[in-house]
């Protein structure tokens, strides 16, 4: 796989979305969107010429089988605890990406399993249930593509706030609260 345009020796988005498009139909999905983001990031200097997006979270392609975005998180910037209900998978080629495993105990209460650094070349896959919360773990910034196998932007899904133990729906009013009480 070529992501490279030789013309203008720059990455082609473009073609990494047909892709993974192409790898979320298959019957092994996961499987095979890991591997192709395996291959994008473990040479990262290949992602240097990625188009700069304005914004930190842009959707590159979504529809009923796979959602795939661009990421960024600035220095000191976190998003809460937060599910996805869908295969996700993260792969980062700028700055490191850390996020906080979740676990719910027998009360429903949060607890944490794990921190995963997710570093240049790394790639993170995770299940439906599973509970996160990401912040930037670098000083310059983190950069990732994230793909999720299904319409991301459409799927209920829960935001957590560890400190109450509170479950609440992932929305714009609930997301802010949490962000504006870390």
């Amino acid at each position: 796989m070529n992501l490279v345009n030789e013309k203008e020796n720059s990455f082609d988005v473009d073609h990494l979305v047909n892709e993974l498009k192409a790898a979320a139909l298959n019957e092994n999905a996961a499987e095979k969107v890991k591997t192709i983001l395996q291959e994008v990031v473990t040479n990262p200097e290949k992602l240097a010429t990625i188009p700069s997006f304005e914004d930190k979270d842009v959707i590159l392609f979504e529809d009923e089988t796979v959602s795939i975005w661009h990421c960024r998180f600035a220095v000191g910037q976190t998003v809460p605890a937060h599910d996805h209900q869908m295969v996700t998978t993260v792969a980062v080629y700028e700055g490191i990406e850390r996020n906080e495993i979740w676990l719910k105990n027998e009360d429903g209460d949060l607890q944490k399993k794990a921190d995963v650094n997710v570093s240049v070349g790394d790639v993170l896959q995770m299940g439906p249930n599973d509970i996160h919360s990401v912040s930037c773990g670098s000083d310059i910034g983190s950069q990732a593509i994230h793909v999720y196998l299904g319409e991301l932007t459409t799927v209920e899904r829960s935001l957590f706030d560890p400190q109450s133990g509170e479950v609440m729906g992932f929305d714009d009013d609930n997301y802010y609260r949490l962000t504006r009480s870390e």
